[in-house]
């Protein structure tokens, strides 16, 4: 849902040490016992307009007055203060990707000129996640290329199943507690204490992939501390995830397919004039029976290929030259741009261990042993010949199966009612968050909005100059887009 785009840019800059704080003073709302006297800000270092801070919450909001953990919070106020119309909270998604280092660094290539005049943008590092305190551990890699995620056979499926608990152990054991508390209901209540301590009535939100569900679960508990809010890249999880599996298969394999035809038709493309399924069927296979060497590094396995490709994917069009490149490369036997994107997507130990266990807290995969294991991979890979069912829904599935801590909710989520209007945008060709699961959660929030992006990759904003204008004067305005209003890309 974003862990495997490319946000790692900004990944290996290293981060200041965070200061400030909130006192134990508190109000309550719907249950939910927040902080109420402030942030105290520092500059970050080095970094001009960007005010650093802590917000401490409880590790348990069962239980508020007992163990605190520390949100990572950066504050840029807006540019033109004569025109701020309020504070907006940023989520890029993951789960696992740290708002607070984006906003800090990266202000600039992440929003439009316009929501940097008109609001103060606070970016926070969810719990566990990025700066803040304890940040979540694991002593076990989460992805093992020696254990399939598509077990051939029962032994398969019970090493996937076995690595999966030990992963979840080994977080508890390097964590502590942290890990049974890193559901999105936690982090929704998290939000709202970080809106008390700002001083802030309501708050506007933005949330991109997971950061849709996160808004989502922000509505349905703190309705009245909405003022607008914009949801690009939506998920649904009240979507069975047997659905939502298929759904995920289903458009890896439309954006392989849009990728195709696009080398078919563009010259400057490296596999232009050849039939790309037929390669990459080829490439697929050849790694099936040995994996591919990588100058440098450890060789990629076929899965890691496919992942490796479906990260491309969310990337394109902007990115489909560089995929072709990769093919061509892997096919003479050196898979080195596969494994660069490998490197980002699977191999860092703090994304993928907060995606892992976020995940696994929010969405129950429904599995009923290695039987329905096989049932849905012949699903998938019926749904999807040349990426053979290859998506993060299907990496969640059976990542979480013997995963240590249960879901923390239903997928039987109750609609989303007393809201001003929110606005969901899909794109037609996501291969990450289907265009249907934006239609879904739109229809599950009163009074929402639906804006269609008629193009690929992952996510609009600032992919599609078109949706960029709809959503900026949506959440500065809080009028909708016109019914049925669809952006070309």
């Amino acid at each position: 849902m974003k862990r495997y785009v490319m946000t790692g840019m900004a990944m290996s800059v290293a981060v200041p040490v965070l200061v400030g704080g909130a006192s134990a003073s508190a109000q309550t709302f719907g249950g939910t016992s927040v902080p109420d006297s402030g942030v105290s800000w520092r500059a970050c270092a080095e970094r001009p307009g960007a005010e650093c801070g802590v917000v401490e919450v409880p590790l348990d909001w069962n239980a508020p007055s007992g163990t605190k953990i520390k949100l990572s919070v950066v504050r840029r106020k807006a540019t033109d203060s004569s025109a701020r119309v309020g504070t907006l909270f940023y989520n890029p998604g993951g789960p696992g990707v740290p708002a607070a280092l984006l906003v800090r660094d990266y202000a600039a290539d992440t929003f439009s000129e316009e929501l940097r005049r008109r609001f103060d943008i606070v970016g926070i590092d969810p719990r566990g996640v990025g700066e803040s305190i304890p940040a979540l551990r694991c002593g076990q890699p989460v992805h093992n290329p020696e254990i399939s995620q598509f077990p051939k056979d029962r032994a398969g499926y019970d090493r996937l199943v076995d690595w999966n608990a030990a992963v979840g152990r080994s977080c508890l054991k390097s964590t502590g507690p942290l890990p049974g508390h890193l559901d999105t209901g936690n982090v929704a209540r998290d939000f709202d204490a970080v809106r008390a301590a700002l001083g802030e009535t309501k708050i506007s939100f933005f949330g991109k992939s997971y950061g849709s569900m996160l808004g989502a679960q922000y509505a349905r508990l703190f309705p009245g501390r909405v003022r607008t809010m914009a949801l690009d890249g939506a998920v649904d999880p009240a979507i069975p995830a047997s659905r939502l599996v298929t759904d995920a298969a289903m458009a890896v394999e439309d954006s392989f397919d849009r990728f195709a035809a696009w080398c078919d038709r563009t010259a400057t493309c490296a596999l232009h004039g050849r039939d790309v399924s037929q390669v990459w069927d080829r490439l697929v296979a050849a790694a099936e029976r040995a994996p591919i060497g990588v100058s440098g590094g450890r060789p990629l396995t076929a899965e890691e290929l496919r992942y490796s490709a479906y990260a491309f994917l969310t990337m394109t069009p902007e990115f489909a030259g560089g995929l072709a490149t990769a093919i061509t490369q892997a096919e003479q036997g050196d898979a080195q741009l596969f494994a660069t994107i490998r490197a980002q997507a699977l191999d860092d130990p703090v994304s993928t261990a907060a995606y892992r266990s976020i995940l696994c807290q929010d969405i129950d995969p429904e599995l009923h042993g290695y039987a329905d294991v096989r049932k849905r991979m012949r699903q998938i890979r019926s749904a999807a010949p040349h990426m053979l069912g290859t998506s993060e829904f299907w990496d969640m599935t059976v990542g979480c199966a013997g995963w240590p801590i249960p879901p923390a909710h239903s997928r039987r989520q109750s609609p989303i009612r007393d809201v001003p209007p929110i606005l969901v945008i899909g794109n037609t060709h996501d291969p990450a968050t289907p265009l249907r699961w934006a239609r879904s959660l739109s229809g599950r929030i009163q009074g929402s909005g639906l804006l269609i992006h008629d193009g690929d990759g992952h996510t609009a904003y600032r992919r599609s100059a078109c949706a960029t204008e709809h959503i900026d004067t949506y959440l500065v305005t809080g009028t909708l887009p016109a019914t049925g209003s669809v952006c070309a890309q």
